[in-house]
């Protein structure tokens, strides 16, 4: 079934999660959405054979590699904004959505991805640091190669 997502709003960083956030990077294709068929989103690890887990720096990394189109800012406020039309499927406990696409700078000069949590009963939001180590459970949103 296609659903529509209207992704026209950027995301400002200082105005969504306050001040000392910046856009550090960003996926130009993914910055230049308006709007997108909920149905072509595909969460994908980039997890090779035999790897448990690696960072979100390599996870990123591959998917440059890869020409995934990375999901990041407007997507994940389309989503955030219209939380129906997240994919039943991402509610799965301990299940972290990230949304590498933009990627954040913060004042400590840490660099974060935005990631989407189902939990308590409802949708959370959270910056996780891509220093960490990201798993199967730690999916990037991302359409498919063009």
């Amino acid at each position: 079934m296609t659903h529509k997502l209207i992704c026209s709003k950027r995301l400002d960083p200082t105005s969504f999660i306050g001040a000392g956030w910046t856009a550090a990077e960003e996926d130009e294709r993914s910055g230049e959405l308006t709007e997108v068929d909920v149905s072509t989103i595909a969460l994908v690890t980039c997890l090779k054979a035999n790897e448990e887990s690696i960072t979100g720096e390599e996870r990123v990394s591959r998917l440059k590699q890869a020409q995934y189109v990375r999901l990041g800012g407007r997507a994940f406020l389309a989503l955030w904004e219209d939380q129906q039309s997240i994919p039943e499927n991402w509610k799965e406990p301990f299940v972290f959505v990230f949304f590498d696409g933009l990627i954040l700078a913060h004042r400590n000069g840490n660099r974060y991805s935005l990631y989407l949590s189902w939990h308590d009963g409802r949708w959370h939001w959270y910056t996780g640091w891509i220093g960490n180590t990201r798993n199967a459970r730690n999916p990037t949103a991302v359409l498919s190669k063009s």
